[in-house]
Protein backbone atom coordinates (compact mmCIF):
# COMPACT_ATOMS: atom_id res chain seq x y z
CA UNK A 1 0.00 0.00 0.00
CA UNK A 2 1.23 3.40 -0.96
CA UNK A 3 2.30 5.45 2.18
CA UNK A 4 0.24 8.90 2.46
CA UNK A 5 1.43 12.34 3.01
CA UNK A 6 1.22 15.04 5.97
CA UNK A 7 0.28 18.53 4.49
CA UNK A 8 -0.68 21.43 6.84
CA UNK A 9 -2.14 24.31 6.45
CA UNK A 10 -0.76 27.17 9.11
CA UNK A 11 -0.69 30.71 9.30
CA UNK A 12 -0.71 33.33 12.32
CA UNK A 13 -4.10 34.23 13.87
CA UNK A 14 -6.63 35.27 11.50
CA UNK A 15 -5.33 34.10 8.37
CA UNK A 16 -8.45 31.21 7.52
CA UNK A 17 -6.25 27.94 8.13
CA UNK A 18 -9.92 25.90 9.39
CA UNK A 19 -11.08 27.69 6.02
CA UNK A 20 -9.05 26.31 3.87
CA UNK A 21 -8.68 23.29 5.31
CA UNK A 22 -12.31 22.66 5.01
CA UNK A 23 -12.29 23.22 1.43
CA UNK A 24 -9.33 21.69 0.26
CA UNK A 25 -10.64 18.60 2.33
CA UNK A 26 -13.87 18.69 0.07
CA UNK A 27 -12.31 19.24 -3.30
CA UNK A 28 -9.39 16.12 -2.63
CA UNK A 29 -12.74 13.71 -1.62
CA UNK A 30 -14.19 14.92 -4.76
CA UNK A 31 -11.32 13.80 -6.82
CA UNK A 32 -11.32 10.14 -4.78
CA UNK A 33 -8.47 11.21 -2.98
CA UNK A 34 -8.33 9.09 0.80
CA UNK A 35 -8.48 12.11 3.27
CA UNK A 36 -8.66 12.64 6.88
CA UNK A 37 -7.85 16.11 8.80
CA UNK A 38 -7.07 16.93 12.24
CA UNK A 39 -6.35 20.21 13.55
CA UNK A 40 -4.21 21.67 16.70
CA UNK A 41 -4.39 22.17 19.39
CA UNK A 42 -6.81 19.49 20.26
CA UNK A 43 -8.82 21.48 22.99
CA UNK A 44 -10.84 19.57 24.96
CA UNK A 45 -9.28 16.20 22.88
CA UNK A 46 -6.48 15.98 24.57
CA UNK A 47 -4.84 16.00 27.98
CA UNK A 48 -1.98 18.43 26.74
CA UNK A 49 -4.59 20.05 24.43
CA UNK A 50 -6.90 20.52 27.47
CA UNK A 51 -4.38 21.93 29.67
CA UNK A 52 -2.94 24.26 26.31
CA UNK A 53 -6.51 25.59 26.47
CA UNK A 54 -6.20 26.80 29.97
CA UNK A 55 -3.13 28.29 29.81
CA UNK A 56 -4.40 30.30 26.79
CA UNK A 57 -7.28 31.53 28.31
CA UNK A 58 -5.27 33.56 31.16
CA UNK A 59 -6.13 31.64 34.38
CA UNK A 60 -2.49 30.96 34.97
CA UNK A 61 -0.88 34.38 34.01
CA UNK A 62 0.30 35.66 30.60
CA UNK A 63 1.26 32.46 28.92
CA UNK A 64 2.52 34.73 26.19
CA UNK A 65 5.36 35.69 28.54
CA UNK A 66 6.40 31.80 28.75
CA UNK A 67 9.87 30.94 27.60
CA UNK A 68 9.74 29.54 24.16
CA UNK A 69 11.20 26.11 24.75
CA UNK A 70 8.34 25.83 27.78
CA UNK A 71 5.63 26.66 25.95
CA UNK A 72 7.01 24.63 22.67
CA UNK A 73 7.04 21.36 25.24
CA UNK A 74 3.02 22.08 25.75
CA UNK A 75 2.25 21.99 22.29
CA UNK A 76 4.63 19.26 20.79
CA UNK A 77 2.83 16.96 23.85
CA UNK A 78 -0.37 17.76 22.63
CA UNK A 79 1.04 16.54 19.05
CA UNK A 80 2.67 13.79 20.11
CA UNK A 81 -0.69 12.38 21.89
CA UNK A 82 -2.62 12.08 18.44
CA UNK A 83 0.59 10.97 16.53
CA UNK A 84 0.13 7.57 16.78
CA UNK A 85 -3.71 8.67 14.94
CA UNK A 86 -1.60 10.61 12.33
CA UNK A 87 1.17 7.74 11.80
CA UNK A 88 -1.55 5.04 11.48
CA UNK A 89 -3.36 6.64 8.75
CA UNK A 90 0.10 7.77 7.21
CA UNK A 91 0.35 4.12 6.51
CA UNK A 92 -2.77 3.20 5.37
CA UNK A 93 -2.25 5.91 2.73
CA UNK A 94 -4.62 8.30 3.74
CA UNK A 95 -3.64 12.28 2.87
CA UNK A 96 -3.28 14.11 5.93
CA UNK A 97 -4.88 17.42 6.27
CA UNK A 98 -3.87 19.24 9.79
CA UNK A 99 -4.87 22.71 10.67
CA UNK A 100 -1.72 23.89 12.40
CA UNK A 101 1.13 21.39 13.28
CA UNK A 102 4.89 21.57 14.46
CA UNK A 103 5.07 24.60 12.28
CA UNK A 104 3.20 26.50 14.67
CA UNK A 105 5.46 26.22 17.34
CA UNK A 106 8.17 27.43 14.80
CA UNK A 107 6.03 30.38 14.28
CA UNK A 108 4.76 31.62 17.54
CA UNK A 109 7.23 30.43 19.51
CA UNK A 110 10.44 30.92 17.07
CA UNK A 111 8.85 34.38 16.37
CA UNK A 112 9.44 35.58 20.09
CA UNK A 113 13.37 35.20 19.41
CA UNK A 114 14.75 38.23 17.43
CA UNK A 115 18.40 37.26 17.76
CA UNK A 116 18.89 35.31 14.68
CA UNK A 117 21.77 32.86 15.86
CA UNK A 118 19.06 32.25 18.73
CA UNK A 119 16.63 31.71 16.74
CA UNK A 120 18.23 29.02 14.20
CA UNK A 121 19.12 27.76 17.29
CA UNK A 122 15.94 27.47 18.93
CA UNK A 123 14.52 25.79 15.75
CA UNK A 124 17.06 23.28 15.80
CA UNK A 125 16.59 22.29 19.01
CA UNK A 126 12.74 22.63 18.61
CA UNK A 127 12.79 19.74 15.60
CA UNK A 128 15.15 17.16 17.89
CA UNK A 129 12.17 17.37 20.63
CA UNK A 130 9.21 17.87 18.20
CA UNK A 131 10.73 14.31 15.38
CA UNK A 132 13.26 12.73 17.33
CA UNK A 133 12.46 12.84 20.57
CA UNK A 134 8.47 12.68 20.47
CA UNK A 135 8.45 10.64 16.93
CA UNK A 136 6.37 13.30 15.46
CA UNK A 137 5.67 12.48 11.40
CA UNK A 138 7.96 15.27 9.68
CA UNK A 139 5.49 17.11 7.26
CA UNK A 140 5.76 16.61 3.11
CA UNK A 141 4.58 19.97 2.33
CA UNK A 142 3.51 23.12 4.93
CA UNK A 143 1.12 26.00 3.27
CA UNK A 144 1.72 28.73 4.85
CA UNK A 145 -1.22 31.62 4.22
CA UNK A 146 0.27 34.89 4.54
CA UNK A 147 -1.92 37.99 5.10
CA UNK A 148 -0.39 41.75 6.81
CA UNK A 149 -0.18 42.18 10.39
CA UNK A 150 -2.74 45.15 9.77
CA UNK A 151 -5.13 42.72 8.04
CA UNK A 152 -4.99 39.88 10.60
CA UNK A 153 -5.28 42.13 13.47
CA UNK A 154 -8.82 43.75 11.82
CA UNK A 155 -9.91 40.20 11.04
CA UNK A 156 -9.30 38.95 14.51
CA UNK A 157 -11.29 41.91 16.22
CA UNK A 158 -14.36 40.46 14.36
CA UNK A 159 -13.63 37.12 15.10
CA UNK A 160 -13.20 38.04 18.86
CA UNK A 161 -17.14 39.81 18.91
CA UNK A 162 -18.32 36.46 17.96
CA UNK A 163 -16.45 33.50 19.15
CA UNK A 164 -17.64 31.22 21.68
CA UNK A 165 -14.61 29.13 22.02
CA UNK A 166 -15.21 25.73 24.42
CA UNK A 167 -12.03 26.21 25.79
CA UNK A 168 -12.45 29.81 26.89
CA UNK A 169 -14.34 29.91 30.39
CA UNK A 170 -16.70 32.69 31.98
CA UNK A 171 -15.62 35.27 29.49
CA UNK A 172 -12.21 34.97 29.10
CA UNK A 173 -10.16 36.18 25.65
CA UNK A 174 -7.17 34.08 24.11
CA UNK A 175 -4.11 35.66 25.24
CA UNK A 176 -2.44 35.25 22.33
CA UNK A 177 -5.15 36.63 19.57
CA UNK A 178 -5.56 39.34 21.49
CA UNK A 179 -1.67 40.33 21.81
CA UNK A 180 -0.81 42.19 18.96
CA UNK A 181 2.66 41.86 19.42
CA UNK A 182 3.19 38.57 19.62
CA UNK A 183 0.75 38.53 16.56
CA UNK A 184 3.15 40.81 14.63
CA UNK A 185 6.46 38.63 15.74
CA UNK A 186 4.50 35.34 14.49
CA UNK A 187 4.03 36.83 11.26
CA UNK A 188 8.10 37.92 11.01
CA UNK A 189 8.35 34.09 12.26
CA UNK A 190 6.38 32.56 9.32
CA UNK A 191 8.88 34.30 7.03
CA UNK A 192 11.22 33.73 7.92
CA UNK A 193 10.77 29.72 7.83
CA UNK A 194 8.80 30.31 4.55
CA UNK A 195 12.09 31.44 3.36
CA UNK A 196 14.68 29.50 4.89
CA UNK A 197 12.92 25.36 4.57
CA UNK A 198 12.25 23.89 1.43
CA UNK A 199 8.67 21.79 2.23
CA UNK A 200 7.53 25.75 2.94
CA UNK A 201 5.12 27.36 0.19
CA UNK A 202 4.42 30.70 1.02
CA UNK A 203 0.73 31.89 -0.27
CA UNK A 204 0.24 36.00 -0.60
CA UNK A 205 -3.81 35.61 0.07
CA UNK A 206 -3.73 39.85 0.09
CA UNK A 207 -2.12 42.50 -2.18
CA UNK A 208 -1.80 45.23 0.41
CA UNK A 209 -4.74 45.61 2.32
CA UNK A 210 -7.29 44.19 -0.20
CA UNK A 211 -7.44 40.40 0.09
CA UNK A 212 -8.53 37.58 -2.35
CA UNK A 213 -12.01 35.85 -1.70
CA UNK A 214 -11.42 32.66 0.63
CA UNK A 215 -12.52 30.59 -2.80
CA UNK A 216 -9.61 32.18 -4.57
CA UNK A 217 -7.37 31.61 -2.11
CA UNK A 218 -8.58 27.66 -2.37
CA UNK A 219 -7.54 27.94 -6.08
CA UNK A 220 -4.23 28.60 -5.27
CA UNK A 221 -3.91 25.95 -1.97
CA UNK A 222 -5.38 23.11 -4.03
CA UNK A 223 -2.85 23.95 -7.08
CA UNK A 224 0.18 23.64 -4.46
CA UNK A 225 -1.32 20.58 -2.90
CA UNK A 226 -1.96 18.96 -6.60
CA UNK A 227 1.56 19.52 -7.40
CA UNK A 228 2.90 17.68 -4.25
CA UNK A 229 0.25 14.59 -4.67
CA UNK A 230 0.78 14.80 -8.46
CA UNK A 231 -2.78 14.76 -9.45
CA UNK A 232 -4.27 14.88 -12.60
Amino acid sequence: MKKGKLIVIDGIDGSGKATQVKLLAARLKKAGVKIKTIDFPRYGENFFGTLIGEYLSGIYGDFIQTDPRVASVLYAADRFESSKHIKKWLDEGYIVLADRYVSANQIHQGGKIEDPKARKEFLNWLDTMEHKVFGIPRPNLVVYLDVPFEVSKEWLKQKVAQRKKKYLKDGRKDVAEDNLIHLEHSRNGALYMAKTHKNWVKISCCEGNVCMLPEAVHEVVYETVRRELKLR
